[in-house]
């Protein structure tokens, strides 16, 4: 596990307040976020997608994060429910090139591998009953 320096971003501060994509992210993640509580071993999650688990210390339970393209890395991090909150999943980037990636292609690419994050709950957990959103990709 490594602990994180570098500075995360999310799409608001990449693009701007304008944006759709910041929303379009949280809409799609806030959907997966309830099948994440079935996440025991988040360096095997990360090993499954090829990323590395991390510690961005915002009291997160874990985060893992990903090089998506040289220079641009996303960063999941989770946090699982309590009596107050439900499960909550945000994506954040960072890197010395994530500006020069556009806003609708860091969504794509957050959304895509967030599916990817469903598929390995699926395959971990065959013996249980899922979130619905786990069969749908």
């Amino acid at each position: 596990m490594t602990e994180k320096k570098a500075r995360l971003f999310n799409l608001t501060e990449l693009e701007g307040k304008v944006s759709p994509h910041q929303g379009q992210v949280k809409g799609g993640l806030k959907l997966r976020a309830a099948a994440l509580e079935f996440v025991d071993d988040p360096a095997e999650l990360a090993a499954y997608f090829g990323g590395t688990v991390e510690k961005i210390g915002s009291g997160e339970d874990w985060a893992v994060a990903k090089e998506l393209f040289p220079g641009v890395v996303i960063h999941f991090v989770f946090c699982r429910a309590d009596s107050e909150f439900p499960s909550r999943l945000q994506a954040l980037y960072s890197g010395d090139r994530v500006n020069l990636v556009h806003g609708d292609e860091l969504a794509t690419m957050t959304i895509s591998l967030s599916n990817q994050l469903l598929r390995y709950v699926r395959e971990k957990n065959t013996d249980r009953k899922l979130p619905e959103v786990c069969y749908r990709v």
